[in-house]
């Protein structure tokens, strides 16, 4: 009968231990009490790492510094001072303020399509005196030309024939990051680009020869078919190692779907090169 009662003793001893021992564990609690009543799609602001950030949406704002702030999922061991690093889809820059945070002399460059959430990066990012950090409003593709996007405010931007009914849709300029990756290389490349990856990531890969780490959020559209097995192949035959951690899924898929911004399904894929 104790046993029933063991997980209501023991999350509150666990809550607080990680209080007690984890720094960015303590601040994602400070933070949330201080923004999860904030209605979404509010701008707020908080202070974190004495950065000042203006933010557009606090629950992605959260969301975003627990995976990356608090899980790490960013986290890799650069075998220099200064790696180079690529960061497409930088939303309001937390994932740029910690690799500044992990490696202040980090390279960085970094892509944003939506103008409006482009604007809060920039503000996070060189309002912190950031200033060494290349911004590039554009949007990540297979080849320079204009997209029409779809703004959501916050996290979920993405190209308006890739999923679900936008909010609003405007004309976006995007680059062909093949022709960019051929002139330039890194040592990490974070790919969060809201489906746009199954395009983009195929013409980059003959060009990542010098990338030991890949971050790769993939998303499967609810209504057509999928490309997980040949990312997977395709990561693998490019000399990768993988990884993968679900971020949304469905608990009982035969019998719900779960669909959320038009995909059904969306993973972390973590690869990167044993050398």
């Amino acid at each position: 009968m104790a046993g029933l009662f063991k997980p209501f003793a023991y999350e509150p001893a666990k809550h607080l231990y990680k209080l007690m021992a984890r720094p960015e564990y303590r601040n994602l609690a400070l933070l949330e009490a201080r923004l999860r009543r904030v209605p979404r799609y509010t701008e707020c602001q908080a202070t974190v790492h004495g950065w000042r950030l203006k933010i557009p949406d606090a629950a992605s704002f959260l969301f975003s510094y627990d995976e990356i702030f608090v899980k790490r999922i960013y986290d890799f061991p650069a075998s220099t001072a200064s790696p180079k690093i690529l960061d497409l889809g930088a939303n309001v820059g937390v994932s740029v303020l910690f690799f500044k945070w992990l490696y202040p002399q980090a390279q960085i460059v970094a892509f944003e399509a939506d103008p409006q959430i482009y604007a809060y990066l920039t503000r996070n990012i060189h309002g912190n005196g950031y200033q060494d950090v290349q911004l590039i409003n554009r949007a990540a593709w297979d080849e320079n030309t204009e997209l029409t996007f779809a703004t959501e405010g916050a996290d979920g931007g993405h190209l308006a024939h890739t999923a679900g009914a936008p909010a609003a849709v405007i004309q976006v300029p995007a680059v062909d990051m093949a022709e960019h990756l051929r002139t330039h290389s890194y040592d990490f490349i974070k790919m969060d680009i809201e489906g746009a990856e199954e395009r983009v990531l195929p013409a980059c890969l003959p060009y990542l020869d010098q990338t030991t780490f890949l971050f790769v959020e993939y998303h499967s559209h609810a209504h057509r078919k999928q490309w997980l097995s040949e990312l997977m192949v395709l990561l693998s035959e490019a000399g990768f190692r993988i990884h993968l951690h679900s971020v949304v899924c469905s608990p009982s898929p035969f019998t719900k779907r779960v669909i959320h911004a038009g995909f059904d399904l969306q993973l972390n894929v973590f690869a990167w090169r044993e050398r």
